[in-house]
């Protein structure tokens, strides 16, 4: 049998930033090489595969429409067959394995990146009158015109505007403006607009849905494919860094009081050994609880379906008798290999999952909702609550517990060993990858991801906010965290320390001028020394959106912005 020989055009990878509707946190999108076909498959074309033509405006050149979606991926996949290429759906499931070379329909991104620079002037749509329907019936009666008519776009791509409706593969997600690939929906996004739509602010970027066993003589598609070549990756260079290494004037190399953290002498061998002093000093003053290490284990509370992701909300058992809560939210699809994990510490699991699940402290889906924005992204996210908030009724009860049960603990010295059990139990998950893992906190949770960073080198990439870097930045005298232990540190101790023991890992310090402003840089100076030691000095970073204590969207992208550079593979 002759192949069909429809042109494709191979659209290069891209990156681009779209803000999300529901927390307003942008998101990056970074779309891989891909082929799509120049037209809408028209009818012909459909035809010689399928063995039928369903549409209503009749003619061999014109987009096939009238079809399903169902019909339009069963189209893909006996297409794919007759080439000699993997078919990518799951005819009982819709789902799509984009891991293989045969055609599909493309995603919501892809389309977007196709349609850019459209011309609605050139395009095959309604008119701007919506007040009169004489317009509308008489351009239903002509329907369609042949596809590839028109002029292309920048992109050598016709008819992205106008003609049919285009079925993509993604489910549609009115709150959030945002796809959802690989979540659950009802209906399938369409993109692109008709003969009959209107050329006006109503069209709301030619971005519509409809449940996908519908039919309309409306809607037809186009497929796409991978391409061989690689996803866009960043270089490691410079400018890439930019954002995170522009102190202000008087603080290009300033570190105030700190005491040095290496001598003139040093190289990354012998600052190993003072690395493994300081962590010896640190354990000392933290009072980590000397009890033996329980076995990792979990008790499920109850399990839920978001749009991106699966929830399990269990206590994880930190001692003997007793039980701290967290929360994982993964994937829908089972993932082809391990994933990257983002720990999210707070003081309870509610407002970093944007959810409501019964904790003491909830704030709804925003800015600091850092494990749904991780699950967002692909991550398997893990939430887990502060002790303070378990350990007793409040956080007087709590420390006073620790205190009769661990007379040397310090808070933050339960928080580190809290935070080894999890790390522990993470471990024996087949879906974690364990040479990928991070933390990302926000105020409190910034200074648990700072002392469980600093204190287990399992966690890979760090991203602290807000949570005052500098021992007299913040309330680290409270009893909840370290308490009398400030009173009797060693001169010159300080959390340039505990960023020296993290390096070379990724540290980035994101500020607001609340906790931390002008004079946090002193502390990214003083441990950017040790990173130079490992040739990394770029690696360390600080972000100041100078908008107080709340990170604002454009910080929490920076904050992710860093986690995925250092945590996906290449």
């Amino acid at each position: 049998m002759q192949l069909i020989a429809q042109d494709l055009v191979l659209l290069p990878a891209s990156s681009s930033r779209v803000t999300d509707g529901e927390t307003a946190v942008p998101r990056e999108v970074v779309v891989r090489s891909f082929l799509i076909s120049r037209t809408e498959v028209t009818q012909e074309e459909f035809a010689q595969i399928m063995g039928y033509n369903p549409s209503f405006y009749k003619g061999p050149k014109r987009p096939v429409e009238n079809v399903s979606w169902w019909e339009a991926v069963r189209y893909a996949n006996l297409r794919s067959l007759k080439e000699g290429l993997e078919p990518c759906y799951d005819l009982e499931t819709g789902r799509c394995d984009r891991r293989r070379n045969g055609y599909r329909l493309p995603t919501d991104d892809e389309w977007n990146r196709a349609a850019a620079n459209s011309d609605p002037d050139s395009a095959h749509l309604g008119t701007s009158d919506t007040k009169s329907t004489r317009h509308l019936v008489d351009r239903a009666q002509s329907g369609t015109r042949d596809a590839g008519l028109g002029a292309a776009n920048p992109q050598g791509l016709h008819d992205l505007l106008g003609n049919v409706w285009e079925w993509t593969n993604d489910y549609f997600n009115p709150a959030a403006g945002t796809p959802r690939q690989d979540g659950r929906g009802l209906a399938r996004i369409i993109r692109g607009g008709s003969f009959l739509s209107t050329r006006s602010g109503w069209a709301r970027g030619y971005r519509s849905s409809i449940e996908p066993e519908h039919r309309s003589r409306y809607t037809g598609f186009r497929v796409c494919r991978n391409a061989d070549a690689p996803a866009l990756s960043h270089s490691e260079d410079a400018s890439w860094f930019t954002p995170y290494n522009a102190p202000p004037a008087g603080f290009e190399s300033a570190t105030g009081a700190l005491r040095p953290l290496t001598a003139q002498q040093d190289d990354a061998r012998s600052w190993q050994r003072k690395q493994n002093e300081l962590r010896l000093k640190w354990q000392r003053i933290l009072g980590v609880p000397a009890i033996p290490k329980p076995p990792p284990r979990v008790r499920l509370v109850e399990t839920f379906e978001d749009p991106y992701c699966n929830g399990r909300l269990m206590y994880l058992q930190t001692e003997a008798d007793s039980w701290e809560k967290i929360l994982l939210l993964s994937p829908h699809e089972k993932p082809r290999r391990p994933l990257p994990v983002v720990i999210v510490p707070y003081y309870d699991v509610d407002t970093p999952a944007g959810r409501n699940l019964g904790g003491r402290n909830y704030l709804p889906a925003g800015v600091r909702s850092f494990a749904y924005l991780a699950a967002q992204r692909g991550f398997l996210a893990v939430a887990i609550r502060w002790f303070g908030e378990s350990y007793g009724e409040r956080y007087d009860e709590a420390v006073a517990n620790l205190k009769l049960r661990h007379p040397q603990a310090t808070g933050l010295g339960k928080w580190v060993w809290d935070s080894q059990r999890l790390l522990d139990y993470l471990e024996t998950l087949a879906e974690v990858d364990r040479t990928r893992i991070g933390i990302i906190g926000h105020s409190l949770g910034a200074k648990m991801s700072l002392y469980a960073a600093a204190m287990d080198p399992r966690i890979g990439a760090v991203v602290f906010s807000e949570g005052g870097i500098g021992l007299r930045f913040s309330n680290y005298d409270d009893y909840w965290y370290l308490g009398e232990a400030i009173q009797t540190l060693e001169a010159g101790t300080d959390h340039h320390e505990l960023l020296g023991l993290i390096a070379p890992r990724p540290f980035l310090l994101i500020g607001g001028d609340a906790a931390d402003k002008a004079e946090s840089w002193h502390y990214v100076n003083a441990a950017r020394a040790v990173y130079r030691l490992y040739g990394q000095a770029e690696r360390i970073g600080f972000f100041n959106h100078h908008s107080g204590h709340t990170p604002t969207p454009e910080a929490v992208w920076h904050g992710f912005r860093w986690l995925e550079r250092f945590l996906r593979a290449e």
